[in-house]
């Protein structure tokens, strides 16, 4: 038996140590093609920004089930800075709205509204007042978009601005809930359920409050529209990111979970089933699952 631990930690710590040699390369790849583009975006002549262009859609990892996330946010975080051309910002904005029939999901050039939208958002701070309110308009035509990964660049997009001042986000957020549709509710709640920003309790227990109404909502939905895709994306979201707001405040997430446990609706049986399954609650709140799924059953 110890033998056959020895053997099966040393294929383990082999196996590791090549899964992070592949990250570090894949990285240190990531970082050679940004040295590339970087001059060409700094040149600002046509020639030059097609050529970035191509460096871009070249290294998309596009058609592929994952776009190259790594390369997505390095290039947004070179517009994390003032010193930005006004034709640069335009071919951001160009860029982010681009249509699905030219850019259609999988394809390469899909890659180039995801991660202008994400480069905007990364300007934020350094935009003027008007040009910000651009910014969010077009974080939130990425939010309504056909294609699943730009609209996962929205919710990127905000995570961005709200790990430097989650200020603009709340106000963003409190602004345009009251009349929102499902797609830009399931926006709001993916962009929440990131863990750099719950430290803030006041946030998660926003968090919380918002996932408990659209919850409501979804009780009184008429079938037919319960059908719909956009009610659809909004439930998967919901699958995940109650289970992320209640591991912050335990307490108070697993009371809310406990209202809406009685329920006879599918729907909210699928959303709590699929939040209780996630390791993040079994592991570190078993006694407190139990409770919910015996209030279930």
């Amino acid at each position: 038996m110890e033998k056959l631990f020895i053997v099966t930690l040393v294929i383990f710590s082999k196996y590791m140590m090549k899964f992070f040699e592949g990250v570090e390369n894949r990285m240190k790849e990531n970082y050679e093609i940004l040295e590339k583009i970087i001059p060409l975006l700094m040149i600002n002549s046509p020639d030059k920004l097609k050529e970035a262009e191509e460096y871009l859609l070249m290294n998309s990892n596009l058609p592929g089930p994952r776009a190259n996330l790594t390369l997505a946010y390095e290039f947004a975080e070179f517009f994390d800075r003032e010193q930005i051309s006004n034709e640069l910002i335009e071919l951001l904005f160009c860029w982010a709205n681009i249509p699905a029939f030219e850019s259609p999901v999988n394809n390469p050039r899909e890659y180039l509204p995801f991660c202008a939208v994400m480069a905007l958002s990364s300007h934020y701070f350094y935009a003027d007042e008007k040009q910000k309110g651009n910014i969010m308009n077009q974080i939130k035509a990425a939010m309504n978009d056909s294609r699943w990964r730009i609209r996962e660049s929205a919710a990127m997009a905000l995570q961005l601005i709200a790990e430097k001042n989650f200020e603009p986000v709340k106000e963003y957020i409190m602004k345009w809930y009251p009349g929102s549709n499902y797609l830009e509710k399931r926006a709001f709640l993916a962009a929440l359920a990131h863990p750099p920003i719950l430290k803030d309790k006041e946030i998660v227990r926003l968090s919380l409050s918002m996932s408990e109404n659209i919850l409501k909502e979804l009780l009184t939905v008429k079938e037919e529209i319960r059908r719909s895709e956009e009610v659809g994306v909004l439930i998967k979201g919901l699958e995940y990111c109650l289970s992320v707001f209640v591991t912050e405040l335990p307490e108070e997430g697993f009371e809310l979970l406990k209202k809406f446990a009685g329920s006879d609706n599918k729907i909210m049986i699928k959303i709590l089933k699929s939040n209780l399954g996630k390791s993040r609650l079994i592991k570190k709140y078993p006694e407190l699952v139990r409770e919910v799924q015996a209030v279930m059953s």
